[in-house]
C-alpha cells in the first residue's frame, strides 16, 4: 500500500521492483554446446585425416631369469651401473625344496646305512674272533695228538700197544687238521668280505660327499649383453623362483612396438613418419618412423584390448624408432602405453 502525504487520500496500488534477467548462464550453455560440437567434429575429422595405432614405448632390455629356482648369494654389480658383456653380475646356488628334502632323507638314510654297516662289521668281526679262537684251540689239539703220536710210536715199537691205536691217533690228527684248514678258510673269507664292504661303503660315502659339494657350489652369472643394470628385484640371500625376473639390463636405444588393425595394414609402410603421443601428463609428442612391419599378426597386449570388443584383439606388429637413430632423451622411463598417429595423405 502507498500513502500520499500531500493529499488527503489513501491509494491501495502496490509497487513492484523490476526483475533483472540473467545473461551469464546462456554463455555457459553455449560453451558446453560448442565443446560437444568441437569434440564430435574432431573425432569425425581426425578419423578421416589420421590412422591410429596403440603401442608401448620400450627400451632394449634383457630380463635376467632362470628356468629353475635359485638363491642369490651376492651381487657383484650395483643397481644402475653400466656393465659390459661378460661382466659378473651376481653369484648364486641352485635351490630346490624337493632336492633339499631328498638331501635330508638321503642323509638320514646314509646314517641308517652306516649304522647297519657298523653292526654288520661288528657281527663279522665277532665271527672271526670266534673262529680264530677255535683255530687256536685246534692247533693246540693237533700239537697234543702229534706229541701223543710220537709217544705211541715208541710203545708200538716195543709192542706195548697195537698199531690200531696208533692209527686212531693219525685219524684224530687228520680230522683236526681238516677242521683247522676249514676254519682258516672261513676266517680268510670273512676278512675278504669285510675288506669288500669297506671298499663299497667308502665309495658310496665319497659319492655322497661329491654330490653335497656340487649341490652347494657357487655359480656366477655374467652379463650376456652391454647395457645398464636396472632395479635388483631379488635381495641378497633371497630365492628367485622359476621365471622370476631378477634384474634387467637395459640399453639407451628406445623404440615403440605398436599394433595396427589388420584393416589398416595398407595404410602403414616402412619408412612412414609417425607422431607418438605420450600419456600420464607428459604433454609431449615424439616423432619417429616405421622401421619394420612383421608378417605374422599377434594378440594385442592385454592392456590394449577392449574387454567388451574382442573382434579386434589381433593386430599387426610394427616397430617404430627415432628418425635420427638416437633415443628420445626427454623420456626417462619405458614400458608405457602410447598412441601412434599417422597422416593418411603422406
Amino acid at each position: 500500500m502507498e500513502i500520499n502525504f500531500n493529499e488527503d487520500k489513501i491509494t491501495e496500488d502496490s509497487y513492484e521492483k523490476p526483475v533483472k534477467k540473467r545473461k551469464w548462464d546462456r554463455w555457459i550453455y553455449l560453451g558446453i554446446l560448442l565443446l560437444i560440437v568441437f569434440s564430435l567434429l574432431k573425432w569425425l575429422i581426425s578419423s578421416w585425416i589420421f590412422n591410429y595405432a596403440d603401442g608401448f614405448l620400450k627400451q632394449q632390455q634383457f630380463d635376467v631369469k632362470f628356468t629353475s629356482d635359485i638363491r642369490i648369494l651376492n651381487y657383484t654389480a650395483e643397481e644402475g651401473s653400466p656393465v659390459k658383456k661378460g661382466d659378473t653380475l651376481f653369484s648364486y646356488e641352485f635351490y630346490d625344496t624337493n632336492m633339499r628334502k631328498n638331501s635330508i632323507q638321503d642323509s638320514l638314510k646314509n646314517l641308517v646305512d652306516n649304522t647297519a654297516f657298523d653292526n654288520n662289521i661288528a657281527a663279522i668281526n665277532a665271527q672271526i674272533s670266534k673262529k680264530t679262537s677255535l683255530a687256536a684251540d685246534l692247533k693246540k689239539r693237533i700239537a697234543f695228538w702229534q706229541s701223543e703220536k710220537k709217544r705211541k710210536e715208541k710203545l708200538v715199537y716195543i709192542n706195548q700197544i697195537t698199531p690200531n691205536e696208533l692209527a686212531n691217533v693219525d685219524r684224530s690228527i687228520d680230522d683236526l687238521t681238516y677242521e683247522l684248514v676249514s676254519v682258516t678258510a672261513d676266517i680268510k673269507a670273512l676278512s675278504d668280505e669285510i675288506a669288500k664292504m669297506y671298499q663299497i661303503n667308502n665309495h658310496k660315502n665319497n659319492l655322497a660327499k661329491e654330490e653335497n659339494r656340487t649341490s652347494t657350489i657357487h655359480n656366477y652369472y655374467t652379463s650376456p649383453v652391454n647395457g645398464k643394470t636396472d632395479r635388483f628385484r631379488v635381495a641378497d640371500g633371497q630365492v628367485a623362483y622359476k621365471s622370476d625376473i631378477i634384474t634387467s639390463i637395459v640399453n639407451k636405444r628406445q623404440f615403440v612396438q605398436a599394433y595396427i588393425d589388420i584393416g589398416d595394414l595398407d595404410e602403414f609402410k616402412e619408412g612412414d613418419r609417425v607422431a607418438i603421443k605420450l600419456p600420464y601428463g607428459f604433454n609431449k609428442t615424439l616423432t619417429g618412423k616405421v622401421k619394420k612391419i612383421y608378417s605374422i599378426s599377434e594378440i594385442k597386449d592385454n592392456t590394449l584390448i577392449n574387454k567388451t570388443l574382442n573382434e579386434n584383439k589381433y593386430g599387426v606388429v610394427i616397430d617404430i624408432v627415432p628418425i635420427d637413430g638416437k633415443s628420445w632423451e626427454e623420456v626417462k622411463i619405458s614400458n608405457i602405453p602410447v598412441k601412434v598417429r599417422k597422416l593418411k595423405f603422406t
